[in-house]
């Protein structure tokens, strides 16, 4: 399971994520703006999001569980 959060305009800032797996919960932080927080849930698809002080940045992120190989691998 790989997951993504991708947003694609070349013309905003944008900061990567970190990210980690709270129970069925893949949790997205930014090491830059610590307030923003999303959370999204792989069984029921359901996503939270925390407002960032600068809603013109975006915030991108990949989730890959532990011991999952990616290297060389591209997104579908």
């Amino acid at each position: 399971m790989l997951i993504q959060i991708i947003h694609e305009d070349r013309d905003r800032e944008m900061h990567k994520c970190e990210s980690k797996r709270e129970g069925d919960w893949i949790v997205f932080t930014c090491p830059i703006c610590l307030e923003y927080e999303s959370r999204l849930n792989f069984k029921t698809k359901e996503r939270i999001s925390r407002p960032v002080n600068d809603p013109s940045i975006f915030h991108n992120g990949t989730f890959v569980p532990p011991g999952l190989d990616v290297e060389g691998s591209k997104p579908n």
